[in-house]
């Protein structure tokens, strides 16, 4: 494999979507709650980019610092492999991740300089900055100490949601942190199928995951409620009249759902090599969902286009 190959192999591009739907919805719902906003595209593209280039940047570092705990060793799964199977040093992985959060670091300066009251992005953008530097590095090592699931869901759910939303708008609202939630919860979920999964391996390191602190029966019930609580919340926010009714097309993605909830519920009687791509299959539920709202939102604004003229 050449050198592209392996540093697309590295960078594990199967997990853009989790870092590309929450931009896209920000700036969706920006043009929503302001009618007459002048969209910038080029923000919007922009702030899509650098959510997805430190996401690059945190995978790297996670990589190298799994690696380096021995999190990541032969026998076990979740990370790109490159490490564990020798083919690059960990002195590479740990520079490409510096040098992508840098650029996202360089991307979000150039936010907060150039949007008006733009210090609010310098707080996301640290919070974001510190969940993803010290989700495995020391001396906090989030990930290692069962607060995983914390950093996951507010990066990749409020702070990028909002985030993208302040770029375009320039200032602060609830309606993407309300838009936020429920595929925060599909993040997280994400995270905590990969933690149940390695239940033992992490055990055998003395590293502490939420299903590890509370055992794998309530684990797998804390799986079955981030995944149906995304449902649920869309429904409850539409019921108040919080979310547009077009998000109702993020039900379409319940078979898909129901398939990777009985999957962790079949845990014990499923062959490893098919529980191993239990983080795989919610990754897809997360893009599926994630796809379902961002098309019943621009059903939303032709709607809304068409009355108007």
């Amino acid at each position: 494999m050449n050198r592209i190959g392996l540093w697309w192999r590295a960078v594990r591009p199967f997990a853009f979507p989790v870092s590309l739907v929450p931009p896209v919805l920000g700036g969706l719902i920006a043009v929503i709650e302001n009618p007459g906003l002048r969209f910038n595209a080029f923000r919007f593209v922009l702030a899509g980019i650098g959510c997805m280039v430190a996401h690059v940047g945190a995978n790297l570092l996670s990589d190298y610092y799994d690696y380096k705990a021995r999190v990541d060793r032969e026998g076990t799964f979740g990370s790109s492999g490159l490490l564990v199977e020798g083919i690059m040093r960990p002195e590479e992985i740990a520079r490409g991740g510096w040098i992508a959060l840098v650029i996202a670091g360089a991307i979000g300066a150039y936010f907060v300089l150039s949007t008006p009251n733009g210090l609010f992005l310098l707080w996301l953008i640290l919070i974001g900055g510190i969940f993803g530097v010290f989700y495995t590095a020391g001396p906090v090592e989030f990930k290692y100490r069962a607060f995983g699931d914390v950093a996951v869901f507010v990066s990749f759910g409020p702070a990028m949601v909002l985030g993208a939303y302040y770029v375009q708008a320039h200032h602060f609202s609830w309606g993407p942190v309300l838009y936020a939630l429920p595929v925060g919860l599909l993040v997280d979920a994400i995270l905590h199928s990969n933690n149940l999964r390695d239940i033992q391996n992490d055990r055998a390191v003395h590293i502490k995951t939420v299903p590890i602190l509370i055992g794998e029966r309530r684990a797998k019930g804390l799986y079955y409620g981030l995944v149906f609580g995304a449902y649920f919340l869309t429904l409850l926010l539409v019921a108040i009249s919080k979310f547009s009714v077009f998000t109702l097309l993020t039900l379409l993605s319940l078979p898909l759902a129901i398939k990777v909830v009985n999957m962790v519920r079949r845990k014990d009687v499923l062959p490893t090599e098919q529980f191993v791509m239990i983080d795989a299959a919610t990754a897809q539920l997360h893009l599926s969902f994630g796809i379902l709202m961002i098309v019943g939102l621009l059903i939303h604004l032709l709607l809304r286009s068409w009355i108007w003229r």
